[in-house]
């Protein structure tokens, strides 16, 4: 058991991420054990993260799973914001389990570490709640020209949530993630003049959350990601304006 003297800081998201890119080329590589070593190392760096000082004893190592339940339960318990979250918590419950094997299925171990991923920004987004979508929209492009498309739609993605959810909060609806994504981008598009910008990025943003599953793309997809980027970058201003407008009436 890992103590209190011994214990680690909480890693940052960057720390968090890196191992998630290790595990994806370990993965790539065919080594599907040490992957799913990596991506719950990386689950468990993001829950170290969320728990910040009161992280507990013994979270890290093969044997942390007790403690990272015991934060993971914690999160669920203060966010209500995305009812899919459990669901990666399970996943990386699942990788702590596969670090043990060697006869795991590729697709599974790529699905979890997905789950990974997405956990892991929820921590971000819980951590520093006044990031914006423009912010993580620049940070997709960062990670565009750099080559690592499923990163950067996976951003991308993030920033489309982030900004729907502002427009939820401002006009009082309900908005628990993903769940309602496609609810809140229905409600700004009854506006006819706004409704085929609306409807053309929220078609982007679930190509660019398909597309976020993928570690790989050949160079033809850059262009695609840059135009759902562009269009979610263009929601993401409707929806300022939108907001800008709610306030206005409601002052």
């Amino acid at each position: 058991m890992t103590t209190a003297a011994t214990l680690q800081p909480p890693a940052p998201a960057a720390d968090c991420d890196a191992l998630l890119r290790q595990a994806r080329q370990l993965l790539g590589a065919g080594r599907l054990a040490p992957a799913s070593k990596a991506g719950w190392q990386a689950a468990q760096s993001a829950m170290s993260a969320y728990a910040g000082p009161d992280v507990p004893d013994g979270i890290n190592g093969m044997e942390g799973k007790p403690a990272f339940q015991e934060i993971a339960g914690s999160l669920l318990n203060h966010y209500r914001g995305d009812r899919n979250a459990s669901e990666w918590v399970f996943s990386a419950l699942a990788l702590s389990d596969n670090s043990r094997c060697d006869w795991l299925n590729r697709d599974g171990v790529s699905r979890r570490l997905d789950d990974v991923q997405r956990l892991s920004i929820l921590v971000q987004d819980i951590a520093n709640p006044q990031q914006t979508a423009a912010d993580l929209l620049r940070q997709a492009q960062r990670c565009m020209d750099n080559g690592s498309l499923a990163v950067a739609s996976e951003k991308g993605w993030q920033a489309a949530l982030l900004a729907t959810k502002t427009y939820a909060d401002a006009v009082g609806c309900d908005y628990r993630g993903e769940y309602h994504f496609e609810a809140a981008t229905r409600l700004l598009a009854k506006d006819a003049i706004l409704r085929d910008d609306v409807i053309a990025g929220e078609s982007a943003a679930a190509y660019l959350r398909r597309n976020a599953s993928y570690s790989v793309y050949p160079k033809l997809y850059q262009e695609i990601v840059a135009e759902d980027l562009a269009a979610v970058d263009h929601l993401a201003k409707l929806i300022h304006n939108a907001i800008a407008t709610v306030k206005r009436k409601t002052g």
